[in-house]
């Protein structure tokens, strides 16, 4: 939680108190939002993660949520975590409950996954003639074999399921195959050394919350052999996930489907990998694309990412749609590789001289205490979906009362499609969502919708108006074609001029707050006067 909880909120919303060169270079999208943390821990793989019911976040989002309606706050709420188990397909009990939470003024932004790579997902449409899906489990550590594989069919419909051992490519112990009848089986497979065991459980339900039948193998393999896993069934389509992750301090270990060379096996797809946590509907489900892959440590030494992926486009690891029910995500991507971040200054390998020493780009000494804080590069959807969240932040200040899909039509609106994107279609693909998130371009869209905008002059202003509604103190985002003194007038309905200032701009862009004491609630007319044109924006006090 330390190491990654932190990044992901100096990212969302850090201060960037202490940077580089500048004392706000590497602070956050929203950096002076208010932080509600909740700590969620995942110390084991227990019933809650296989059920895919995932209470404790639950929890969580509810407290946050609660706590924001109890300050008269709008919240976004950023879950930079994932799951291979459901459906798929948006109903599981967490994704009911995320559409039930949700809300205006109450955001759930969450990542899509970093395993857009890894071959997880398997189909199969069985018929009379063709009953079994044959595949293995690979290990990136043979030490640590734990994963699960979560099946779906249809309604209606049964399966049943096997594991067995295989030695230098020859089948050995088999649990025999295990049909659903909605009861729990526990088993084991001597490896054929004798002496090592491969602890098997089946978890079966004919009929779960959607009604659809499943059923879990649960697989803690402590053989030297190889594991391999039969799915029968005589019609009907089964779809399946390897979970993937086992979490064990300080490591993670991760496992996918593989052929293994055997004939009538079949490798793992890498498509339908977005995490199901982020099937609901109103969940801002997050993809990464590489905004940089070049960067220099504290140390002097330059990195690069350009091997792995080209500037600007969508990283690998990002996960995929699309989802069993045809719906398209991720709904966006951000920016996820080599985001300069606060870290936890209590992770010893994130110093200079540490183990991860290559990933420190700048130290900062507290004047005061003389302790030493540093900020490092951070990669994954866990850095892609707070950025997101830290926009929807920002959205959330210029309207408070933002409904999830209105948060979506904007960003889906504003969306940057470039030639790494291509030609996206209206709904999007399973690759980008509907393109690269636009902060600018969504609250410039936001301020021109809400403000009610009119040019007139030689040219129309670029320039943008926020928050509105507010309290009197409003800003200017004003991007100058040159070096001008440009004229602020705030007049009431009659037409009142109730406050006036000059401003000089440069060229590029600018920003200034303005503050209008003591007017009362109601609609005012803010006037932008340049040299070439004029802004007429409509805006409320309250």
């Amino acid at each position: 939680l330390q190491i990654h909880g932190t990044g992901v909120a100096g990212i969302a919303a850090g201060s960037g108190y202490g940077s580089c060169l500048t004392s706000d270079r590497f602070r956050g999208m929203a950096y002076a939002s208010d932080f509600v943390l909740v700590g969620v821990r995942r110390d084991s793989i227990g019933n809650e993660w296989m059920s895919s019911g995932f209470s404790d976040f639950l929890d969580g989002v509810n407290y946050m949520f609660n706590y924001a309606t109890s300050v008269s706050k709008p919240i976004v709420a950023n879950i930079s975590w994932g799951s291979q188990s459901g459906p798929h397909d948006g109903t599981s009990l967490f994704n009911q409950a995320c559409n039930n939470m949700t809300g205006a003024g109450k955001i759930l932004v969450m990542s899509a996954g970093n395993e857009g790579t890894e071959k997880l997902h398997l189909y199969k449409a069985f018929t009379p003639a063709d009953t079994v899906i044959n595949t293995f489990l690979t290990f990136s550590a043979p030490a640590v074999k734990r994963t699960w594989v979560d099946v779906w069919g249809d309604t209606g419909k049964t399966f049943c399921a096997k594991a067995t051992l295989y030695h230098n490519g020859v089948a050995g112990n088999s649990t025999g195959f295990v049909c659903i009848d909605n009861q729990v089986h526990n088993t084991y497979l001597l490896g054929a050394n004798g002496t090592d065991t491969c602890y098997v459980q089946f978890i079966t339900s004919s009929s779960e919350f959607n009604s659809k039948p499943r059923l879990i193998v649960n697989i803690n393999d402590k053989a030297t052999d190889s594991v391999g896993i039969s799915i029968k069934g005589t019609d009907g389509t089964v779809d399946m996930w390897d979970e993937y992750y086992y979490y064990g301090f300080p490591y993670h270990y991760s496992s996918e489907f593989s052929n293994l060379g055997q004939a009538g096996a079949v490798t793992g797809n890498t498509v339908t990998t977005v995490s199901d946590m982020g099937a609901a509907a109103s969940v801002l489900l997050v993809g990464a694309y590489a905004s940089k892959v070049n960067y220099a440590d504290v140390n002097g030494n330059n990195w690069s990412y350009s091997g792995y992926v080209a500037a600007g486009n969508l990283v690998p690891f990002s996960s995929r749609g699309p989802m069993i029910d045809g719906r398209i995500k991720p709904d966006i991507t951000a920016p996820g590789l080599t985001i300069a971040t606060a870290i936890s200054s209590y992770d010893t390998s994130l110093t200079p001289t540490g183990s991860n020493s290559s990933s420190v780009v700048c130290q900062f000494i507290h004047p005061l205490t003389n302790k030493k804080y540093y900020f490092s590069e951070f990669s994954g959807t866990s850095a892609s979906s707070p950025a997101a969240a830290g926009i929807v932040a920002l959205m959330l200040q210029a309207d408070p009362t933002l409904t999830p899909a209105q948060v979506k039509n904007i960003l889906f609106t504003t969306a940057i499609k470039d030639n790494f994107t291509g030609a996206l279609p209206a709904q999007g693909n399973n690759n980008w969502g509907h393109g690269k998130i636009n902060a600018y371009g969504a609250l410039k869209m936001m301020t021109q919708q809400t403000g009610v905008y009119h040019f007139s002059g030689a040219r129309q202003l670029d320039v943008l108006l926020f928050p509105n509604p507010n309290k009197g103190t409003f800003t200017l985002d004003y991007l100058s074609n040159s070096a001008d003194k440009v004229q602020v007038e705030v007049t009431d309905l009659t037409g009142k001029t109730v406050y006036h200032t000059s401003w000089s701009v440069t060229s590029g862009l600018n920003r200034q707050s303005f503050h209008t004491a003591d007017l009362v609630t109601g609609i005012y007319i803010v006037r932008v006067v340049a040299a070439d044109g004029v802004a007429t924006i409509r805006m409320s006090i309250n």
